[in-house]
């Protein structure tokens, strides 16, 4: 995964407040592209984004979380049918269709050393576009020391990996393809009918935070945990996850068994846990059609690209009353746009789960982030 994956979310611990779309101590979950080199992940970056702001002022601990959802094969065919929504119990949030979380130490990689210069041609490779970034932006590589390794490809539960093992690993050969196109078309041709549109101009904030969560199934639901297997007691913890909204809420089909939930609403013998989460959103994503700002290989092309939209929403996760108008309305979203979840099993306690917004932040375009009044978000 780590080898040929475009993009994923890094996960801080923000020090920022509500004024910069975050609040102090949350989860923050940001779409970023990476590149590996033995199984390290190496990011580019610039110290005016928010997740190395945070860094900065923070804690240098984070994750980074991946999924197969975002992944095709060298000859443009999907690579795993358990992602594609529609078939069979294909779904983001599909145990098969593997989710990857890796924890660790983010640092700057040293500059003018060899380690910088192998790992900024691996980027500029995959990432064609970082080399027209801009130099007054103070971009630097940074990479993820990883010391905790979290892992779903199969019914069963979560395998906790030892680093020493994966780093022993050698994986299949990378391509380096214009990622997700063709996967994204097989997913549209298969939910005919839903109502898909391309996104409003980056101009329109408050219409594109509302397309984004109306048309994108899935995105990486950030909590603060509280377990120490496969990952670090408060640390921030990415998961992908899938969702719909109802009037612009997102609502997920969760279960108290996942370890996100047990961050939200389980806690452990010794830790207590936070029920607040981010929520974030990337157009790389958009299960219509690869869009060009976040297709691979264009001048400035990429999932990291400020046109290819990202979006996060802060707030706080509540599950629904059973039995309520809320959960009867939220559930008919949820199981129209992930058809998948009728036939989860009944055993393992799964429930409809909302995430109040209180937060939301915002890039569309070149400038840095926009931060989006809810009322203005709910008025959209």
């Amino acid at each position: 995964m780590v080898a040929r994956i475009q993009w994923g979310v890094l996960v801080t611990i923000s020090n920022r407040t509500e004024a910069e779309g975050s609040r102090v101590g949350d989860p923050f979950g940001n779409p970023n592209s990476i590149a590996d080199i033995g199984g390290i992940p190496y990011i580019y970056a610039s110290e005016l984004d928010a997740s190395f702001v945070d860094v900065a002022g923070g804690s240098d601990r984070v994750s980074f979380a991946l999924t197969e959802a975002s992944l095709v094969n060298s000859d443009g065919s999907a690579n795993d049918t358990a992602c594609l929504i529609g078939e069979g119990y294909g779904d983001p949030e599909n145990p098969p269709c593997a989710r990857l979380v890796l924890s660790g130490v983010v640092s700057h990689v040293a500059k003018g050393s060899d380690e910088e210069t192998k790992a900024k041609a691996a980027l500029f490779v995959r990432h064609s576009s970082f080399k027209h970034y801009p130099s007054g932006h103070d971009f630097f590589v940074a990479k993820i020391s990883i010391d905790a390794i979290w892992l779903i490809d199969a019914y069963g539960g979560a395998t906790i990996l030892d680093p020493a093992d994966y780093f022993a690993a050698t994986p299949s050969a990378a391509s380096l393809t214009n990622p997700s196109a063709v996967l994204h078309k097989k997913s549209s041709s298969l939910m005919k009918g839903w109502p898909f549109s391309g996104p409003p101009l980056p101009f329109f904030k408050v219409k594109t935070a509302r397309w984004m969560t109306k048309n994108l199934n899935y995105g990486f639901l950030s909590t603060v945990s509280v377990r120490d297997h496969g990952a670090t007691v408060g640390d921030a913890f990415g998961n992908p996850y899938s969702f719909a909204d109802v009037g612009g809420v997102p609502y997920i089909y969760a279960t108290d068994m996942d370890a996100s939930m047990i961050d939200l609403f389980v806690g452990t013998n010794t830790t207590k846990p936070s029920n607040r989460a981010t929520l974030a959103l990337s157009e790389a994503s958009f299960p219509d059609k690869i869009l060009s700002n976040c297709a691979i290989g264009g001048y400035l092309g990429d999932p990291e690209n400020p046109l290819c939209a990202r979006m996060v929403l802060s707030g706080v996760v509540s599950k629904v009353d059973v039995g309520s108008d809320e959960e009867k309305s939220a559930k008919e979203a949820l199981f129209a746009r992930h058809p998948a979840f009728k036939a989860f099993p009944a055993g393992h306690g799964f429930y409809v789960a909302k995430l109040k917004l209180d937060g939301i932040w915002l890039i569309d375009i070149f400038g840095g982030a926009a931060v989006i009044k809810p009322g203005d978000y709910f008025k959209g």
